[in-house]
């Protein structure tokens, strides 16, 4: 897989939720685990795939399970769903790029990576 990423991952369990405009007024919200984080992202599992476009916006919390959660916006950057040699799923989701991280928690990340 062509590995275009600025910054280093680390397979992390966390909880991201997403927040969007429902048909008809309202909001749905979307829990999903998260299996890996970068100070530019996360990436959400998930094997539905038609839960989001390529270029949406959403608005996201994650819990990063420090004293600073993430609230504000994100872009679907990647979809993605990979196989085993056994043609079994390995991985199924979406790679969320976060659109200006205050410091606050850019610094809860790097806390979270470097443990």
């Amino acid at each position: 897989m062509d590995n275009k990423r600025i910054n280093e991952r680390k397979k992390i369990g966390i909880t991201t939720i997403i927040k969007r405009p429902a048909k008809g007024g309202g909001y749905s919200i979307m829990e999903f685990k998260s299996i890996d984080l970068s100070l530019g992202g996360v990436f959400i599992s998930t094997e539905d795939l038609s839960l989001f476009e390529l270029g949406e916006e959403v608005e996201i919390l994650v819990d990063t399970y420090t004293d600073k959660l993430y609230e504000g916006t994100a872009r679907v950057v990647r979809s993605s769903r990979v196989f085993s040699e056994n043609n079994e799923i390995t991985d199924c989701g979406f790679g969320l790029m976060f659109k200006n991280p205050d410091k606050a928690f850019t610094e809860s990340i790097n806390t979270k990576l470097d443990s």
